[in-house]
């Protein structure tokens, strides 16, 4: 007990941020730059002339206010992933749903509160397929001090649960994306065009940087299993592939193969791809393979090998085009630099925010020779959870602690694609995690290569004896819990490719509506069949399953804008249950069931979620995959409608569309500030108010503490 009061006092004297809550201002301009974070140069969108864009470090409690400026050729908005808003749905940065676009040219300030809300989070563009040009950053609200901590059970040692919250405090946030030599606009017209789902990537990028690294012709040939599938392919998966390419011979023996392999794990591993320059003498490779079996060579002569990038070849097509249509699919390998994060041996812990801010991949994330524990999961603190492989959908994010106990040198931190339903690539990036003691300081010193302490296969599947993150042990830390009684409504909703290019969450494709949803019935998507009026202050269940009539089976990582939402169960195969109440509690988990913003839905699969519709607003639902999202796969949940027109009319909110250069949160013209530059613009007002004397207070009573301690 006294080590939990000391600690709680040590926090608060730490606190890096002013004992008032404040105000705090960023100024964001949008511009066209040119950048290779790969060593391939292209065109890229950035913020303040930076990739990652600038990181938004502000503390609980906090107000935040962001001018953006656009000088982009094409219009754009800023979503701010897993913030709630409440008291300000109108600056949740969605186009046609919360705001009308920012215009080349235009600006808009975003301002809102972050009230009780703490943790990582990113923000990235919500329009068209723009944050894949790189228009994301990382947003970091500190927690209070008061606030318990999950690590706190390592230890019982004074010493180093003061490390464990130096630790938290100096955590590195880390963006982890997939990355495409191509812009989104091309990528975008050739998709619609010829109907070939762009899941194929050319590299992975840890904080804007990365390497291309093509796989040598064993791996391309053996196909994304590997030997070690992560599982074999259902039947409805097959029927699905059966069903998409009707003409295609070859969907059946890919599939043959993948179980065929997946039957052998005897495994080898080859040396490392990684430049030497960059991780002399690190642990560089995980590219284990499978012995080839007498089934893969007997199959031989089926078309099932990777294309030079080690992506399975293209299944759909529109009319009219077809493999041959596309140029050929290359890979050269790039010697740039990577990201490089510095622990400190004598502090003994390092703290990672990872978040998967990709486009189309899910990503294995493990450090070599070390566990990760994981003690918070969207934001929020969790149950802790030691693991050595880490699993992320597009959109999530974890926070771990690292506990720096082996001989100080270069680490591989890995996070490679992870092939699940159609996403079949395989792919790995590195960063490399450093750390040194006082006495070689100032030299390198490699780590001793070791293959049993790289804990993935090259295509992020977990070794046989590396313990992976189970999301569904993710309890909130601090008792959060669902409402025990049973939901006032139940939505079941199919998800499903109904097309070629066109997905919906249920039934209906969602489209940008020309007025924006939170305008109410003068819009054009407030009647739509994607947009769905739920009753307020209720408790809703929504049940997403994979329908049985999808061209695709493959899973989805689920997005709910203004909200967290529980996870109260997830499965493969079918849901066949009403609702909730109905199905055996061995599927269910009412007690303490994850708390998230982003979900996976399994492939061929379901997964159930419950909220309260207690944040008026219109909130978007949608997939994370970039390329699903523009296909129509979102539907707007909107309550507390009139509520919603009382926010908007306080906030002078103005309902037209922006016509000139133009454009703000309220009726009142926001000038551009005259500090805005392509540089980091930021200040700080402080906010004397109650928050403030009890900050005051806390603090004196911290000291107080530590006195008498000591």
């Amino acid at each position: 007990m006294l080590l939990k009061s000391l600690l709680s006092a040590c926090a608060l004297l730490s606190w890096t941020g002013t004992v008032s809550a404040a105000l705090r201002r960023y100024n964001f301009t949008i511009h066209t730059g040119s950048n290779a974070p790969d060593g391939y140069t292209r065109q890229v969108y950035l913020i303040n002339g930076q990739q990652p864009a600038p990181l938004i470090d502000i503390n609980e409690g906090d107000d935040l206010e962001v001018f953006v400026q656009n000088d982009l050729p094409v219009a754009s908005t800023i979503h701010w992933h897993g913030l709630l808003q409440r008291g300000t749905p109108h600056m949740d940065g969605v186009p046609g749903v919360t705001q009308y676009p920012i215009p080349p040219g235009g600006n808009f300030t975003y301002k809102f509160s972050t009230g009780t809300e703490y943790g990582f989070y990113w923000y990235h563009s919500h329009f068209r397929a723009y944050y894949d040009d790189a228009i994301r950053g990382p947003l970091l609200i500190r927690p209070s001090p008061s606030r318990r901590r999950p690590f706190e059970s390592l230890t019982n040692d004074t010493a180093i649960a003061k490390a464990l919250m130096q630790a938290e405090t100096d955590a590195i946030s880390i963006m982890l994306n997939d990355w495409t030599h191509n812009t989104s606009d091309t990528i975008y017209a050739t998709y619609f065009e010829n109907g070939v789902f762009p899941s194929c990537v050319d590299s992975l990028l840890a904080n804007g940087m990365g390497q291309v690294r093509c796989l040598p012709d064993y791996i391309l040939e053996a196909g994304t299993g590997l030997g070690l599938s992560p599982a074999p392919m259902t039947m409805a998966e097959m029927k699905a592939r059966q069903m998409a390419v009707t003409s295609s011979s070859t969907v059946m023996a890919a599939a043959a193969t993948s179980i065929s392999m997946a039957s052998d794990s005897t495994s080898i591993s080859m040396a490392s791809m990684l430049p030497q320059s960059s991780m002399t003498g690190m642990a560089a490779s995980s590219m284990s393979m499978p012995m080839a079996s007498s089934s893969m060579s007997s199959m031989s002569a089926m078309p099932t090998s990777l294309t030079p990038r080690g992506c399975t070849p293209p299944m759909m097509f529109k009319p009219g085009y077809n493999e041959s249509s596309l140029p050929p699919d290359t890979c050269t390998n790039t010697t740039s630099p990577l990201t490089t994060v510095t622990g400190k041996a004598m502090l003994g812990w390092l703290a990672l925010n990872l978040v998967n801010s990709g486009s189309v991949a899910k990503l294995s994330v493990s450090l070599d020779a070390h566990t990760m524990y994981v003690y918070a999961a969207d934001g929020m603190y969790v149950d802790l959870q030691e693991v050595k492989v880490l699993y992320m959908a597009v959109g999530q994010r974890y926070s771990v602690m690292i506990k720096l106990n082996q001989i100080p040198g270069d680490y591989a931190l890995r996070f490679a694609t992870y092939p699940t339903g159609d996403m079949q690539q395989v792919l790995e990036g590195q960063a490399v995690v450093h750390y040194s003691n006082y006495a070689m300081m100032n030299s390198s010193m490699p780590a001793p290569y070791n293959a049993s302490s790289v804990w993935t296969l090259v295509n992020g599947s977990a070794k046989g004896d590396a313990t992976q993150l189970d999301p569904t042990m993710l309890a909130p830390f601090d008792g959060n819990r669902p409402p025990s009684k049973k939901a006032d409504l139940t939505k079941s909703f199919q998800i499903s490719q109904t097309g070629i290019v066109e997905w919906v969450v249920d039934k209906y494709t969602y489209s940008e509506a020309k007025v924006p949803i939170i305008f109410g019935n003068g819009s054009d998507g407030w009647v739509a069949g994607s947009t769905l009026h739920m009753p307020y202050n209720s408790t809703i269940d929504i049940i997403m399953t994979i329908a049985n009539d999808s061209m695709d089976m493959m899973g989805h990582p689920m997005h709910l804008h203004g909200h967290k939402f529980w996870v109260l169960g997830s499965g493969h195969g079918s849901f066949p249950y009403t609702s909730v109440a109905d199905a055996p509690a061995a599927l269910i988990n009412t007690v303490d069931p994850p708390y998230r913003d982003t979900t996976d839905l399994p492939a061929s699969g379901w997964v159930a979620i419950r909220y309260v519709t207690d944040n008026p607003g219109a909130w978007l639902l949608h997939c994370h995959i970039q390329w699903h999202l523009v296909s129509g796969m979102a539907l707007v949940l909107v309550e507390g409608e009139s509520q919603i027109a009382s926010i908007l009319k306080a906030s002078n909110v103005s309902t037209a569309s922006p016509t000139g250069s133009m454009t703000s949160a309220t009726a009142i013209s926001t000038p551009k500030p005259a500090n805005s530059s392509t540089s980091a613009s930021i200040s700080l007002v402080v906010e004397q108010e109650h928050r403030g004397v009890t900050m005051a207070v806390a603090f004196i009573a911290a000291s107080a503490l530590v006195l008498a301690v000591f």
